[in-house]
């Protein structure tokens, strides 16, 4: 304003305070070492001089000027229910208070100080303004003792609901989170009011939005390196500081915004050779990935001065080179050949794709380190030059970036909402279940509690589960929603355990939408839905699996067939939870080395939503042909039964419809239960090996299914309680090789009927 000022300060105020005044051109006068004292001296040369006295506080205009503050945050968040400010001599939250009444508007006020400096808090307790002994604080600028005429008394007293002390631990730990968090230097008493926050917050205390002023930003380095070194005691601040480290529990949860996808799912059974080309051309944009990072890794230990055996590294280009022209020259035949029988080409492509990615992964983990080191001398104990100086854990077991790959891809592939769910990868199916059991057994499930189970689980996971001895277990009595809702109402359990397809001889469905909305309308208590997706995998919309109100969906899943693309070059699961579980999930999988390790993350082909929908299409399609030519034929049909949902005969037909596909396995029964068992199923497989050479169809034996050819087993022979049963995989070939094996299968079930 042009007008000619001067400051006065105690002796004992910031340098960096100091300074500043200063640069803005005022004069600076150090007096005593208080504000108490500094103040008189200031009001003294005021009368002897004629000059304005300002105070810092107990000024009316200083006042309305910060109750401008309290108009800008109700500008900004209409809805805030309160605001915690810093008390000094209470100018401030005087403002804020006579702000927020001039709009009308309702706000908790709640003051914080330091407890060595409590003259405000103290004043109110005793209904009048009282001196409190002058103690050194972090929080100097509050430290202030109330003038015998402030006009702010009364204010607080009527305006402000509670004021927090805080010790000098708080203050230095509320000061330095803003640093480490935000990134914002603040001053210990302008930044009381965060830690403040955090105290009412831990004791249940607020309500909506919260509004915290940071006043000042007069931070010395001695002050903060001070800060820094303070001998923190609190666990709760040293967790809020990450002074030893940052905890699972404390890391952000991944919440991504979903993006408006491009394309709507659309069903095509486009040729799988085109489909092959394109995994081959990303396998050689991998692999030269690979011959990239290798040269890095050996420049960059050259530039350091660490030892590397060269003859290692030129070794590993040459085999990338060789994996690479191989791929290039594979895709080039696949290409050219598109007129052509493709049959023994897609053989030979697939062959050359395992290749390819085996020799990726290879090259990769040949140099890296189940814990790398961050930084070395001489001696060199990592691969990955990006992950130097990394600030995460360096236990392979704790995440990578392979693995990291492997979720962000299976979460668009599965379409779920990044914002509502995430996915965690493991080492199996089975780590799956183990990795969802855990969470139940820590989190969900208590003694007596009842768990009910569809009337077929997979049966590994049945072991593991029924083996509990504190849980009381159920068995749905069917598979109908009508069925599972009334021992739902019935037995109100804690946990239900489900499949969209059973994995038996008849394939019975559990319609999985209806269901959960069945249990989101008359459940009354918490209960976690277990969906294992495997038969059919990614043909439940995303949204059905939300979890809302009452029920809670976790999904899981093997990844080491369909969702591998029929590779099988590596076991692989996925769990589907809610995001806001993620740390937990996150620490479990940790705890018990569960993950998918990067050696089989780097495994798993890389392919987009569209590519997996085509193919599980295909293999839908398979399915469906191979089993209307068994139900077609009479001499089947007088031997047995052909299961496969997508059958207009199907009891669950008209759920099957409701999914993008039904999978691709077909299942028969002899009706003479004699010939069910394994002995006799084997011949039916090595009758239909034998059609299968002659016709020149592929097919292999073996359980399972997923993969790109067509394969042929006596199901469930593995299991102590399931009855084998005839399982033929439908596979992903052309429309020549799956009517070969639709007849060969034929041909096999009525050849040994009759010789039987």
């Amino acid at each position: 304003m042009g007008r000619k000022a001067n400051i006065c300060v105690p002796a004992v105020a910031s340098r960096l305070k100091r300074e500043r005044i200063l640069a803005t051109g005022a004069g600076l006068i150090e007096y005593g070492n208080s504000l108490e004292e500094a103040s008189r001296y200031a009001q003294k040369i005021a009368n002897e001089n004629s000059a304005h006295y300002i105070s810092p506080y107990n000024d009316g205009n200083v006042i309305s000027g910060t109750s401008t503050i309290a108009l800008e945050f109700l500008e900004d968040v209409p809805s805030l229910r309160s605001i915690i400010a810093p008390i000094g001599g209470g100018g401030l939250i005087s403002g804020l208070g006579l702000g927020a009444a001039a709009l009308g508007h309702e706000l908790e006020l709640i003051g914080c100080e330091p407890e060595r400096y409590a003259s405000l808090r103290s004043s109110i307790a005793s209904d009048r303004i009282v001196r409190v002994v002058h103690q050194s604080t972090l929080a100097d600028g509050l430290a202030v003792n109330l003038e015998p005429d402030s006009i702010t008394f009364p204010i607080v007293r009527q305006m402000v609901s509670d004021i927090v002390a805080l010790t000098e631990e708080e203050l230095a730990a509320g000061t330095y989170a803003l640093l480490v968090h935000e990134s914002m230097l603040v001053e210990p008493a302008g930044a009381a009011g965060v830690i403040a926050c955090l105290k009412l917050a831990a004791r249940g205390q607020l309500t909506g939005p919260v509004g915290i002023p940071l006043c000042g930003g007069n931070l010395h380095h001695a002050t903060l390196s001070k800060i820094q070194r303070f001998p923190y005691k609190d666990p709760d601040l040293i967790r809020l500081l990450d002074l030893r480290g940052r905890a699972v529990a404390d890391m952000p949860v991944l919440l991504a915004k979903p993006m408006a996808r491009s394309t709507a799912y659309t069903p095509s059974s486009s040729d799988p050779r085109i489909d092959i080309i394109e995994q081959l051309g990303i396998c050689s944009i991998d692999l030269a990935a690979s011959g990239d990072a290798i040269r890095e890794f050996a420049a960059y230990c050259g530039h350091q001065g660490l030892s590397v055996e060269q003859a290692v590294v030129d070794q590993l280009l040459n085999t990338v080179a060789v994996a690479a022209n191989r791929v290039d020259e594979q895709r080039t035949a696949l290409s050219e050949g598109l007129d052509e029988d493709p049959t023994d080409r897609l053989a030979a492509a697939e062959s050359v794709l395992r290749f390819g990615l085996a020799t990726h992964s290879y090259a990769r983990g040949t140099l890296e380190w189940c814990s790398p080191s961050y930084a070395q001398s001489q001696v060199v104990q990592f691969f990955d030059t990006g992950a130097q100086d990394s600030p995460t854990v360096n236990y392979e077991r704790y995440e990578s970036a392979s693995t990291l790959r492997v979720e962000r891809q299976l979460l668009e592939v599965l379409e779920l909402q990044p914002d509502l769910q995430a996915v965690s990868v493991v080492s199996s199916g089975m780590a799956a279940y183990s990795l969802i059991e855990s969470f139940l057994l820590r989190s969900r499930l208590a003694s007596g509690d009842t768990v009910l189970l569809a009337p077929y689980l997979y049966f590994e996971a049945s072991e593991q589960l029924t083996a509990l001895p504190f849980v009381r277990f159920e068995r749905a009595r069917d598979y109908t929603v009508e069925a599972l809702m009334a021992d739902i109402l019935q037995l109100r359990p804690r946990c239900v355990f489900i499949d969209p397809i059973a994995n038996t001889a008849q394939q019975r469905m559990v319609d999985v939408k209806r269901l959960l909305h069945e249990l989101r309308q008359h459940v009354d208590w918490s209960v976690t839905v277990v969906v294992d997706g495997t038969m059919v995998s990614g043909a439940l919309p995303s949204e059905e699996l939300l979890s809302s109100g009452s029920v809670e969906v976790i999904y899981y899943e093997s990844c080491s067939k369909y969702l591998q693309l029929g590779l099988d070059a590596g076991m692989a699961g996925l769990v589907v939870y809610p995001i806001g579980l993620r740390p937990q999930f996150e620490r479990l999988r940790r705890n018990s080395g569960s993950i998918l390790y990067r050696h089989y993350a780097d495994l798993f082909p890389r392919f987009d939503r569209a590519l997996f929908h085509r193919r599980m299409q295909r293999i839908s399609d398979n399915a469906l042909r191979v089993a209307e030519h068994l139900l077609a034929s009479d001499d089947v049909r007088q031997l047995g039964r052909v299961h496969y949902p997508g059958l207009s005969v199907h009891p669950d037909v008209e759920t099957a419809r409701q999914l993008r596909y039904a999978g691709g396995c077909v299942t028969f029964e002899f009706q003479d239960v004699g010939r069910n068992y394994r002995d006799q199923l084997e011949p039916v497989v090595e009758h239909m090996l034998t059609v299968a050479r002659e016709s020149g169809l592929h097919l292999t034996k073996g359980v399972s299914f997923g993969f790109s050819a067509p394969r042929i087993s006596a199901a469930a022979s593995m299991a102590e309680t399931e009855p084998p049963f005839l399982r033929l995989y439908a596979g992903d070939r052309g429309v020549a090789q799956v009517e070969l094996l639709a007849e060969a299968a034929r041909r096999a079930i009525v050849g040994q009927g009759l010789v039987g």
